[in-house]
């Protein structure tokens, strides 16, 4: 379902993407991990799931929940003097955090996401008695029903 999201909306594959470019140059360097962390009062950007698209919508969530300690620590005298700050990579990364439109975009990825999580969060459960077709059915059509209102879209 969320790898169908991202076919047929074009903003979730470039959105996922810099999020993760986020992801790896900061978990990619372990001075760097340190340095969130007491930005991020502990929190990381990185929440696993048994799916790669999965994951992707997750971490997109823990960077917007982050996103004002991200936006505050990429603007921090301390970051403006550690040897990362002067590399191509970090002025990308830096670039992508400080981009009021990728956040924009963060949140429209993660309301249509949300509604297909929620179904398979619900198929994906051990609660055998929530298990009803028609519960499961009802819950996919009411979240196609509210990513359809949200984009504006009648035909998907």
């Amino acid at each position: 379902m969320l790898e169908e999201f991202e076919k047929k909306i074009l903003i979730p594959a470039d959105t996922i993407y810099k999020g993760r470019k986020i992801t790896t140059f900061i978990y990619g360097r372990t001075s760097l991990i340190s340095f969130l962390q007491q930005h991020t009062e502990g929190r990381d950007l990185v929440r696993p799931s048994l799916t790669r698209f999965a994951t992707s919508y997750l971490t997109l969530g823990c960077l917007n929940d982050n996103r004002t300690s991200l936006i505050r620590m990429f603007k921090s005298v301390e970051w403006k003097a550690t040897k990362f700050a002067r590399t191509h990579d970090e002025r990308l990364v830096e670039d992508v955090v400080l981009d009021k439109e990728f956040w924009k975009s963060v949140v429209f990825v993660l309301k249509g996401a949300f509604r297909l999580m929620k179904v398979l969060r619900l198929v994906d459960s051990d609660d055998y008695e929530k298990l009803l077709m028609g519960l499961i059915y009802e819950a996919i059509d009411q979240a196609k029903e509210k990513i359809r209102v949200y984009n504006n879209v009648e035909d998907r």
